[in-house]
This record gives C-alpha cells, sequence and structure tokens, in this order.
C-alpha cells in the first residue's frame, strides 16, 4: 500500500520484543521504494527531549485499523490493549465492567485495562484488514468490505464506496 504525508500510521518492529507491539506514529517521507520515515507519536530518542524520528520499512507499517465503537469484549477474545504508550495484542482474561484485563503477547503480563484502552486485534496483510479470530475480510483499500456491527461480531457487507 502506498502511504501518504501525514498519514496516521501505526509501526511494529520485526526485531525481538517489538512483536505484536504497535507504536502510533506520522508518516513524513518516502525514502526510496521500500521504506518511510515516521515519527512517532509516543516514543522520544534517548535523552527523551523530542519525538523519536525513523526510517521504518514498509512491511512494519499498517494504517490505523477501523474500529467499532461501544465493544464488549468477551473472555478469551483476541484484542489490542493500549500500554505503555503503544497497542499491544493480548487476552481478555476477565471482565470487570466495563473494564478488562488483558494478558499481553509480547511478555506475557496481566494489566488492567480502561475499556477505552482495549480494541479488537485486527491484522493488516496485502492491503486488506482481516479479524484473525473469524477470518472475515473487513476492510479492503478503495472499498467497503464490512463495517457493520451485530451481535457481537463483525459481519461482510461487500458494499463499494
Amino acid at each position: 500500500m502506498a502511504f501518504k504525508l501525514n498519514d496516521l500510521v501505526e509501526i511494529c518492529k520485526k526485531e525481538e520484543g517489538f512483536s505484536g507491539v504497535y507504536y502510533t506514529a506520522i508518516l513524513l517521507a518516502a525514502v526510496g521504494r521500500k521504506r518511510y520515515l515516521v515519527r512517532y507519536e509516543n516514543r522520544f530518542n534517548e535523552d527523551g527531549s523530542r519525538l523519536l524520528t525513523e526510517a521504518v520499512d514498509s512491511d512494519e507499517i499498517r494504517p490505523s485499523p477501523p474500529q467499532p465503537s461501544g465493544y464488549n469484549f468477551a473472555v478469551a477474545e483476541r484484542v489490542e490493549a493500549f500500554v505503555d504508550f503503544a497497542w499491544r495484542v493480548g487476552t481478555v482474561i476477565r471482565k470487570v465492567d466495563p473494564n478488562y484485563y488483558v494478558k499481553l503477547d509480547c511478555n506475557g503480563k496481566e494489566h488492567h485495562c480502561p475499556f477505552f484502552k482495549v480494541r479488537r486485534h485486527l491484522e493488516w496483510q496485502n492491503g486488506t484488514w482481516l479479524c484473525p479470530a473469524t477470518g472475515l475480510l473487513l476492510w479492503s483499500t478503495g472499498q467497503l468490505r464490512a463495517l457493520a456491527f451485530h451481535f457481537q461480531h463483525w459481519i461482510p457487507l461487500f458494499a463499494s464506496l
């Protein structure tokens, strides 16, 4: 997917310890065909004086995922929780209305998360949003595939914009 200047994106580094950890960033420029310069919204340089800017590979970038509002997650559901300034993939292990306890994949730790810092885990593959739990295609570049929310599950719409 070709990103544009000032797009809000998420970066998941391919280095050890970063798997399933998505940092929000602004795309600043293309660097060749397969790299982009980004400025993180919540990561700072080594001395903490300014936001970190770095070049990242295109396979480490995804657009910000679409999210329905008001979702009620169930125990064992795959989610992303906003912990330590990044979205981290994990599993809901307990619900205490309206909040969640999420076990993170990156470190195995359990975190208490307010409902507004938990979202459905989606995967960006070949320009398409997929729900790994159901295998449903949710959003494809240029077309609305699914943006309906019904009985706590995504349903495909297959409608064009």
